[in-house]
């Protein structure tokens, strides 16, 4: 009988051990899940945040990048406007008549260009490329007339 009562005490705290390390691991495959799934949710933040500040990178990219073309169309416009105010100042003053670089169709419609800025940068241009020009074609007197006076380049 001994023997019965000893198999029965070990079948019982054998079932009771499977038991008890079933529990164990059954709880610690639940504590796992969770802890794979919180990970899996923080992961998801993390690539939001990470898109959200690829996103303000290649916006703020974009920006420079249309900033510097219209930069570039400005001095392209300005260039622009110095080259054929050189040459309406040059002949101006080979053909004497006075400076008034303003009065020039060139400059009055901006060579053409689109934007205002642009416009703005040819005239800017214009004005400073027609009184070198029509310095320069003066026969080299420095901006003075005949009389010793000085022309008014600065408008």
């Amino acid at each position: 009988m001994k023997a019965i009562s000893i198999r029965k005490t070990v079948t019982t705290a054998g079932f009771a051990a499977a038991a008890f390390f079933g529990f164990v691991l059954l709880a610690s495959t639940d504590v796992n899940a969770q802890i794979m799934q919180q990970e899996r949710r923080e992961d998801r933040r993390d690539d939001r945040r990470d898109d959200r500040r690829d996103d303000q990178q290649d916006r703020r990219d974009d920006r420079r990048d249309d900033r510097q073309d219209r930069q570039g169309d400005r001095r392209d416009a300005r260039q622009d406007g110095y080259r054929d105010g050189l040459s309406a100042g040059r002949e101006d003053a080979r053909s004497r008549r006075r400076a008034n670089p303003q009065g020039e169709r060139e400059y009055r419609n901006a060579g053409g260009e689109n934007s205002q800025r642009e416009r703005q940068a040819y005239r800017t241009g214009f004005i400073q490329g027609y009184n070198v020009g029509y310095r320069g074609a003066n026969g080299g007197n420095r901006g003075r007339n005949y009389n010793n006076n000085y022309y008014n380049y600065n408008y």
